[in-house]
Formats: C-alpha cells, sequence, structure tokens
C-alpha cells in the first residue's frame, strides 16, 4: 500500500462514515456511486489505496471495508478516547458544547476556552470551562491533542501558535484565517465561507 493522497484520504473519511449507516452487508461500487457522486473508478482507486482486495461482483463486505479504510487512515484504531478541546465560546463554540455530537465516536470534548471569564461561568456543558489564560496548563494536564478553533478572526493566529507550543496535533479551524503552524500539527479548515467557496470551486470545475 503506497501513499494515499489527500483527496483520496477526504473521500475515504467519509467513505467510512457512509459504511457506518448501512443496513446491508454489503454494498457495490454502484450503490458507492448512487450515495455519492464518485465515480466508479475513482471508488474503486480510493479502495484499492488502502490494500483492500476483498471485492467481488456482488460488492464489498461493509464490515471488511470499514476496516481497511479505518486502519489504513488510523482512525478508529484504539479504545481509548481522543481528547479535544473548543477555544471560543461565541455562538459557533457555544453549539458545539452539546457534546451528545461526539457521542459514539473516538473523540471527547475534555475542556472549554474563552477568554471572557464572565462566558465561562454563565455557560453550561458536561466538561470544564476555563479562561483562555489557563489554556497551556489544561491542555497540557489533561493531555488534549486536539482543538476546535471558534474565536474571533483577529485572535485566531495568536491562540493557533499557544495550542501547537503546548502540544496540540490538530486544529479543526473555524475561522477565516488561513493559519501559519508548525510542522507536525495539521489544520483543517471548516469555516462556513472557506467550505462555501470550496463547493464555488468545485462547482465552476463542474463547467468547465
Amino acid at each position: 500500500m503506497g501513499t494515499i493522497s489527500e483527496p483520496s484520504k477526504r473521500r475515504l473519511v467519509l467513505l467510512a462514515q457512509l459504511l457506518l449507516q448501512q443496513k446491508v452487508s454489503r454494498i457495490t461500487s454502484a450503490a458507492i456511486n448512487q450515495l455519492t457522486g464518485w465515480s466508479d473508478s475513482l471508488i474503486r482507486h480510493d479502495i484499492a489505496s488502502v490494500g483492500f482486495k476483498g471485492g467481488v461482483s456482488n460488492g464489498y463486505d461493509v464490515s471488511e471495508l470499514y476496516e481497511a479504510v479505518c486502519i489504513a487512515l488510523h482512525i478508529n484504531s484504539t479504545d481509548k478516547k481522543l481528547k479535544c478541546c473548543i477555544v471560543g465560546l461565541g455562538r459557533l463554540g457555544a453549539a458545539l458544547l452539546d457534546d451528545s455530537i461526539f457521542s459514539g465516536t473516538e473523540y471527547e470534548i475534555a475542556a472549554g476556552f474563552d477568554p471572557s471569564v464572565n462566558k465561562t461561568e454563565i455557560l453550561r456543558s458536561t466538561f470544564p470551562l476555563y479562561p483562555a489564560s489557563r489554556l497551556e496548563t489544561v491542555v497540557s494536564a489533561e493531555h488534549i491533542v486536539y482543538a476546535v478553533l471558534a474565536v474571533a478572526d483577529k485572535d485566531a493566529q495568536q491562540i493557533a501558535e499557544r495550542l501547537a507550543k503546548c502540544g496540540i496535533r490538530g486544529i479543526v479551524n473555524y475561522t477565516d484565517v488561513v493559519l501559519t503552524v508548525p510542522d507536525g500539527v495539521a489544520v483543517e479548515n471548516v469555516s462556513p465561507v472557506t467550505a462555501l467557496k470550496n463547493l464555488s470551486a468545485r462547482m465552476g470545475e463542474s463547467k468547465v
């Protein structure tokens, strides 16, 4: 199994989620095509990239394919929860305080942070909320590895640098700022504006 390209990784993550939702034991590339819009050749290429050779004329075994994708992408590879934090408890960050979003996944929200002490005292959640001044101490003590960044754009780069320095390995970036982070720290940009621009780009490509 060689290196998996970034576009393939993104599709495979979605494929894993799709496989979890299936109520059948086998699925064909044609069925995946109907659900995703990906071409048969692209589906076969992505599945081959994880080293899975279990495809037959009547499709793929759903559970075996799911396991192969998870192993290749290093997801769901441990029973231990991966700890995350939310930084920025405005409207967007506060919406994520409902940690039922992460129920049944390998991720656990362990802490929330905000520059406003008032917000951390007023908002309610099932996990502790702290002022941003305690970010480094709590992240280190709780062994938090991922952060959801939902601060104001003007604060995004500074907070990202603090997160990287205290051991955060991955940042889900809900801001519109293009973050600069050290090697070894991954960033996933998911702001609504960025997502809409990606959609516009894809729609533009389809018209060419």
